[in-house]
């Protein structure tokens, strides 16, 4: 049995919660466009919405060109999204590998709303590499969404 880990950092948006919700579970088609790093997505179950669907994503991290193919999870009630990996390169370093993100409004007028990301993964052994840079990819690509729900994109 692999070794399991989670790693979770939450940063503040500035675009309005309702809407980075919105972007995360049922826009994100428009990735490729608000992230340089995300080349394309494709669907290959369901669509970009229905909670069970299967795509794969194309990007570069660290240099490299990678894929990603993923179950989407949808939680309306608690505004998380959940991208599970059922292929492509994150597989071969990890057993197991989900990305779950969350969106919590701010709780008073004097807080800004924030999204906390957490990666749950499984190790193939206790020497392999945490998810780091993986991590770091990821608050890059969100605040790539952030600043692109800003300029008013669709």
């Amino acid at each position: 049995m692999g070794v399991r880990g989670k790693l979770s950092a939450e940063f503040e948006i500035k675009s309005q919660p309702e809407s980075y919700f919105k972007r995360l579970k049922e826009e994100l088609h428009h990735l490729p466009d608000a992230a340089s790093a995300v080349h394309g997505v494709e669907v290959h179950e369901g669509d970009f919405k229905t909670h069970g669907s299967v795509k794969s994503w194309s990007y570069t991290i660290g240099g490299k060109k990678e894929t990603f193919k993923e179950r989407f999870e949808i939680d309306e009630a608690n505004w998380t999204v959940s991208m599970v990996a059922v292929g492509g390169h994150i597989l071969q370093r990890y057993k197991s590998y989900r990305i779950i993100y969350m969106v919590v409004q701010a709780a008073t007028i004097n807080e800004a709303p924030t999204v906390k990301v957490t990666l749950a993964y499984e190790k193939y052994k206790e020497t392999d590499v945490d998810p780091h840079k993986e991590m770091e990819f990821l608050i890059t690509m969100n605040g790539d969404i952030d600043k692109h729900l800003l300029t008013g994109h669709q």
